[in-house]
């Protein structure tokens, strides 16, 4: 085997493309929805490379075609992987769940296994030589290389769709970043284009050449623009209307975010401050806000703001649902006028003290806020999680049982589809207050995540626990849900589980629930199911 220019060249793209797979895995910690996804691509790219390396520098007729075939893996894999980089650049905080990993791999094992077994059907190369792995410049291509190769340009041409829309949507901190993005997410467009109009005519496909620049220029995003560390961090609506200032700093210490109260005090403190503070340096901002390292536990001081104003500030980490560190958050609040009474009026302990239980108050607001998920206003799962285990010790210690309901909305993916997820999310609410307004005194019922909720109803047994069940069910089915410019009839499906019959703990609880769900989708929807009926049918 030798290695004319050609091949050099794919082999050189396939080196680039190892190492910044390898740089992109090991800066995965701030932004794993991203790096992953560009490092899966990366890597996918490095296969591809190196199979047209090979198929150019081979001797052989065989090693040839071989070569010509095995380019499909890493050809699937660089169109998967840029389906879900697309949409973690455009929504930095989406994890992708399950039955989406499984949708998106079917085409890219599809394409390989036809590849692998291309001699006995001829499905994506066909024409002299194909059956025997002879003569691969003769092939001709087959009906499923053309299905996968118009699957291939609608997929990379919706995500390049998604990252042009981000830059759009991104504030202006965070434009520079997607418009990097891309631009280089349209190199093995433009090579395409190029080739089509008769370009390269005696080189064989440059596509992954294309995708070589696109990962230059990614890396560029990567080092240059800090893109892993410095992302968008979603916020509640709340923030903006509170009066205490907000600020949000990323682990780099660059400023993410910050609510109006916060923009109102930096302009106080520091009158010089860049015109846009998203994207500045936290450190350079004069005032001390800012003056602690982000990062670092929990804590609270008084900051001196002249003959004008007192503030205590106190930071947190921010971590998202995964226990990720996205951050810090500083919230200030202004105790000027706090302080000039406690100085005038010290010997006051009655006053005092109603400073105190003040602050208790809004520590309890901010903790109960921290409980309840931000849609709906039911709880959340962290608050079941820490309540739950109360429960189960009330239910052994007194010998009661306790039952455990998942409710799951019926195709609710049709209903956003149907309506938009605007209208989706006014039925996530008005099913939330149906549920809470229909349970029983003592019933805890949470947003489990998504369109699930999760019912616990202490003391009921299984039968006062399927009545209650399948009521909420029947008036779903029955009343319909007025929404803006609708009326929307939706139903769910319901899991049953009770202790101690199903699990003495909220996992075992949890999965039997979910084991009768998985029954009551499988029944036709609309129904309630317990775990014993799943036991049966096992």
């Amino acid at each position: 085997m030798q290695f004319d220019i050609t091949a050099t060249l794919f082999a050189a793209a396939a080196a680039v493309f190892a190492v910044l797979a390898l740089v992109t895995w090991r800066r995965r910690a701030n932004n794993p929805g991203v790096a992953i996804a560009l490092t899966a691509v990366m890597a996918g790219a490095c296969w591809w490379s190196l199979a047209d390396a090979f198929g150019l520098a081979a001797t052989s007729e065989t090693v040839a075609s071989v070569a010509s075939l095995a380019m499909f893996p890493g050809l699937g894999t660089v169109v998967a992987a840029f389906g879900f980089l697309s949409i973690a650049i455009a929504r930095p905080q989406w994890v992708p769940s399950r039955r989406y990993l499984q949708l998106a791999l079917i085409e890219p094992v599809a394409i390989t296994l036809l590849a692998a077994t291309n001699p006995w059907h001829q499905l994506v190369y066909g024409g002299p030589g194909a059956s025997d792995l002879t003569t691969p410049a003769a092939w001709t291509y087959g009906p499923a290389f053309w299905c996968h190769a118009g699957y291939s340009y609608v997929a990379l041409g919706l995500g390049i769709l998604l990252i042009a829309m981000s830059c759009w949507q991104a504030p202006p901190a965070f434009r520079g970043q997607r418009i990097t993005l891309f631009v280089a997410s349209l190199a093995p467009i433009v090579v395409n284009v190029i080739r089509l109009a008769g370009g390269f005519r005696e080189f064989p496909d440059p596509t992954p050449l294309g995708f070589a620049v696109t990962g230059t220029v990614m890396a560029y995003a990567i080092f240059r623009q800090d893109l892993f560390t410095f992302a968008p961090v979603a916020r509640a609506l709340i923030v903006d209307q509170i009066g205490d200032a907000i600020v949000a700093v990323s682990p780099a210490g660059r400023v993410l975010d910050l609510n109006p109260a916060a923009v109102a005090l930096v302009r106080q403190m520091d009158p010089d401050a860049p015109v846009e503070l998203i994207g500045a340096e936290a450190s350079a901002l004069r005032g001390g806000l800012l003056a602690r390292p982000a990062g670092e536990a929990g804590f609270e001081f008084v900051l001196a703001g002249g003959e004008r104003a007192d503030y205590q500030v106190r930071s947190s980490p921010l971590i998202d649902r995964r226990r990720r560190v996205l951050g810090t958050v500083f919230v200030a609040r202004d105790v000027t006028e706090a302080k000039a009474q406690t100085r005038r009026l010290f010997e006051a302990n009655a006053q005092l003290l109603g400073q105190i239980e003040t602050i208790d108050r809004l520590r309890a607001d901010l903790v109960e806020v921290a409980s309840r998920d931000p849609l709906t206003g039911l709880h959340n799962r962290r608050y079941l999680v820490e309540q739950f285990a109360g429960m189960l010790d009330a239910a052994e210690r007194t010998g009661t049982e306790l039952a455990v309901a998942l409710i799951d909305v019926d195709r609710f993916k049709s209903i956003n589809d149907h309506y938009g997820h605007l209208i989706g999310d006014e039925v996530l609410v008005a099913l939330a207050d149906r549920v809470r307004a229909h349970l029983p005194a003592g019933a805890l019922v949470c947003r489990w995540g998504g369109e699930e909720f999760f019912v616990a109803l202490p003391g009921a047994t299984v039968a006062q626990g399927f009545a209650v069940a399948d009521d909420v069910r029947r008036r779903c089915e029955r009343d319909g849900i007025d929404v803006t410019g609708a009326t929307v009839h939706c139903t769910v499906s319901i899991g049953l589980a009770n202790y101690p019959a199903a699990g003495t703990s909220m996992n075992e609880l949890f999965h039997a629930a979910d084991v009768a769900l998985y029954l009551a989708k499988g029944s036709g929807r609309n129904t309630t199911r317990m775990h014993l009926e799943a036991l049966g049918r096992a």
